[in-house]
This record gives structure tokens, C-alpha cells and sequence, in this order.
């Protein structure tokens, strides 16, 4: 498949509409929840960071699509904005269904041009990548039971045709324009993610900059313990592997995070193993000199 044709548009288009589901978030089988699950997911600190990026995600890719020409690629993305707006929804309803106290944030209109579509874009491949890692863990860990990890599974599948279509489309207009040389690609690409990291960071993406509380570690201790960034690294490219192999394997899937993430992970394995340190022989010859 040649990258920019009529053949690859139609392609990223009908598979990105083809694949969407229809429900509401109010009808999915949310399980009961009581004592420390519950607990641990009302601890859960980023709550309303998450409704907010999600609410202005639905507004802006909502509003980017009334800007694109194309019918056949503003279609898709006005479905993007749909299910963008729908996973605000889903955030909704479980603070909502579990009790969460999770503040409003107040954030300005999100703006709406081709640019800030490619900064979204790639903020939502780092996004994701993160948060397949983060899902894959919270399942080996048991840290919430598999009928709640099964319901977001589902967000997780949207959000990997969300970046596929995105990467795909962004390919799509750059080699219409010229641009889709191997090192301009890339080039773009990383371009793309440090601008998203960047602004999520700093808030200008999301309107608001996530918040850890000074307790959240201690809350989530179990979850933390013993996770090396190998481990997270590890468990996040086999879920995006998962994920982005349920998508038509003739369309390019995103790379700059994977690739990234593969060459942080040869460099940790690369490393000597850690010596293991430990306090007993001092402590025992404290004790010795004590007695003494």
C-alpha cells in the first residue's frame, strides 16, 4: 500500500468507523465494589485530571473536525471526537457510580487547528503507551478486580485506533505535502512527542497539569513495590503490541514510543546487575560493640 493515496485514505477511514462500538457508558457491566477496592480506587489521584483532558479532548477533535475539508477523513474524526467526548462521559459515571470526590477543574476553550490536532495526537501516543503499562501491571498485581480492568480494556482498544488513525492520517497529509521523506518523518514525529510531553507537563495541553497528592505513593504501596522501570517497560510493549496487532496490519502503527521505549530497555539490561546491599552486618556489629 503506497502512503498517501486514495487507496490508503479510504483504508484508515473505513477501519477507524468500522471498528468503533457503540454503547454508553452507563449500560457497561460495572461490578460492585466495596471495602479496600473501593478504597483504592477512590485514592486513585488523577480523577479529575483524567475527566478534564478527556472532556477537552471531545471538545477540540470535535470542533478540529468541522475544519477538514476532506469528507471522508472529517467523518472519522468527528467519530474520534465522539468517543473522545464519550470517554469524558465514562469518568463521569464512575465518579458518579463509586462515590468519588474528584473537584471540577475549570480550564479554557480548547483551541482547535491542524497543529494542536498533531500535538494531541502525539500526546495521545504517550498517553497510551503509558497507560498500557499501567493497566498490564494493575492486572498482574490484582490490583482491581478483572471486571472493572475488562471494562477499561475497552477504553484502551479506542484509545490504540485513536493514535492508529492518528498516525495514519498524519502520514497521509504530510506525504501529500511532500514531507514524508524517512528522516523528516521522524524528525516530525519526535518533534510531535516532546511537544506533547512538554505541554501536558506544563498544562497547556490539558488546561491543567496533573497532580500527585504527597500520599499517593503510600496508597498505591502494594502497586509500587518491587516495580522496576523494566518491568514497566517490559509490560508496556506487550500490551501495545496486543493492542495495536488487533488493527489491520496494513496500516503503519505508531513507533516513536515503542522505539524509545526498546532502546531504554536494551540500555537497562545492558546495566550489571545491582549488589545487593544490606544493613545486618552493621546493625549486628552496633550490637556487638553495645554488648561489649
Amino acid at each position: 500500500m503506497e502512503i498517501g493515496t486514495t487507496y490508503h485514505r479510504d483504508l484508515f477511514c473505513a477501519n477507524f468507523i468500522e471498528t468503533h462500538r457503540p454503547f454508553e457508558p452507563e449500560s457497561l457491566p460495572w461490578p460492585r465494589l466495596e471495602g479496600a477496592l473501593l478504597d483504592r480506587l477512590r485514592a486513585f489521584p488523577l480523577w479529575s485530571y483524567a475527566r478534564t483532558i478527556e472532556r477537552r479532548a471531545g471538545q477540540m477533535v470535535t470542533a478540529f473536525a468541522q475544519t477538514v475539508q476532506d469528507p471522508v477523513i472529517r467523518e472519522a474524526v468527528a467519530l474520534q471526537g465522539y468517543e473522545e467526548t464519550r470517554h469524558a462521559r465514562l469518568m463521569q459515571h464512575v465518579l458518579d457510580r463509586y462515590g468519588i470526590d474528584a473537584p471540577d477543574l475549570q480550564t479554557p476553550p480548547a483551541a482547535a487547528t491542524r497543529e494542536d490536532f498533531i500535538v494531541f495526537g502525539y500526546g495521545e501516543c504517550t498517553d497510551s503507551f503509558l497507560g498500557f503499562g499501567a493497566f498490564a501491571l494493575a492486572r498482574k498485581k490484582q490490583l482491581f478486580p478483572e471486571s472493572i480492568l475488562s471494562i477499561f480494556d475497552q477504553i484502551l482498544y479506542e484509545e490504540a485506533r485513536h493514535i492508529t488513525f492518528f498516525v495514519n492520517w498524519f502520514r497521509y497529509e504530510e506525504k501529500r505535502a511532500g514531507r514524508d521523506r524517512f528522516g523528516e518523518r521522524h524528525l516530525a514525529a519526535l518533534r510531535g512527542c516532546f511537544a506533547a510531553v512538554k505541554g501536558a507537563l506544563s498544562g497547556e495541553r490539558g488546561g491543567v497539569a496533573p497532580e500527585f497528592p504527597a500520599d499517593a505513593a503510600a496508597q498505591f504501596s502494594d502497586f509500587i513495590e518491587g516495580l522496576t522501570p523494566l518491568d514497566f517497560l517490559e509490560a508496556a510493549l506487550a500490551e501495545n503490541r496486543r493492542f495495536l496487532s488487533r488493527l489491520d496490519p496494513r496500516l503503519p502503527k505508531p513507533g516513536v514510543v515503542p522505539t524509545i521505549a526498546r532502546l531504554a530497555l536494551l540500555g537497562l539490561r545492558a546495566l550489571p546487575p545491582r549488589k545487593e546491599t544490606s544493613l545486618a552486618p552493621a546493625a549486628a556489629e552496633r550490637r556487638t560493640v553495645v554488648a561489649a
